[in-house]
């Protein structure tokens, strides 16, 4: 195209952490003051260590942080992880962070609480799979604590796919990014793939990474039916969104649901 500046690299899983985590730098205050809301009202002991649990840059991680827990994190990514370690120190902290699989690891000491956000558990493609996840983080949680996740939904198989585009800028670096899901969707397996895109403008050099992957859906009561079947955790509540007084159970066509769980 005409008057678009050359187009220098490609990488593609998470290879440009900087970016993604510039792309989604938006307001995440209302997030985490429901975390911290979750933490303080349903544990049963008092919240000082947590876990993020497919941490990816840390969006939640440092703000948590921020607010004096005691925080982990693990992400498959060693790049993620790497970035991450640096951000945790400018802002003045430190914390594990683990290169690992979220459905088999462990942590040097036990944590208070672990979250897992932006539909990350949807990585595990199999109930398989999510079991085995299930159970590792109920290893990795102390009596008494919680696991707060949350996860795509769907109102209707018909026509599903929902995309976003937005850009940010920060000083003269600017990005593009654009991001579709439920793309592709097998009503069988529940599975559907996710594409994202971040463009990136800085000083007339243009630098483009697309990242495309699998993702699962998996329905309230089919994940209560895991919970269950996985043991270590009790039910607790669940919501639309991150607001305290939005029940799952009370909104129409919900697009996220946020699952509060606690360590038996």
């Amino acid at each position: 195209m005409v008057g678009r500046p050359p187009v220098k690299s490609r990488y593609r899983d998470y290879a440009a952490p900087r970016l993604y985590e510039i792309a989604f730098d938006t307001n995440r205050k209302l997030e985490v003051d429901f975390l911290v809301h979750c933490f303080k009202r349903y544990a049963r002991i008092r919240v000082r260590r947590a876990l993020d649990i497919a941490c990816g840059t840390g969006p939640h991680l440092i703000r948590l942080a921020d607010r004096g827990y005691a925080m982990s994190g693990l992400d498959l990514s060693s790049e993620n992880i790497a970035f991450l370690r640096e951000r945790l120190a400018a802002h003045g902290h430190h914390g594990e962070l683990i290169v690992g699989d979220m459905t088999d690891f462990r942590l040097e000491r036990p944590v208070d609480a672990a979250i897992c956000m932006q539909d990350s558990q949807g990585h595990l493609l199999t109930n398989e799979q999510l079991l085995a996840h299930l159970r590792a983080v109920a290893r990795a949680v102390r009596r008494g604590g919680l696991y707060v996740f949350d996860r795509y939904m769907a109102s209707s198989w018909t026509n599903p796919a929902r995309s976003w585009s937005w850009f940010k800028r920060r000083g003269r670096l600017v990005v593009r990014a654009s991001f579709s899901a439920l793309n592709e969707v097998n009503p069988v397996s529940q599975i559907f793939r996710e594409r994202m895109t971040l463009e990136a403008i800085d000083n007339g050099t243009r630098r483009l990474y697309r990242q495309s992957h699998l993702s699962r859906m998996v329905f309230p009561q089919e994940l209560r039916a895991l919970v269950e079947l996985a043991g270590g955790f009790e039910f607790v509540q669940w919501f639309f969104g991150f607001k305290p007084h939005q029940l799952l159970e009370r909104s129409r066509r919900p697009l996220i649901m946020v699952v509060v769980l606690r360590r038996t």
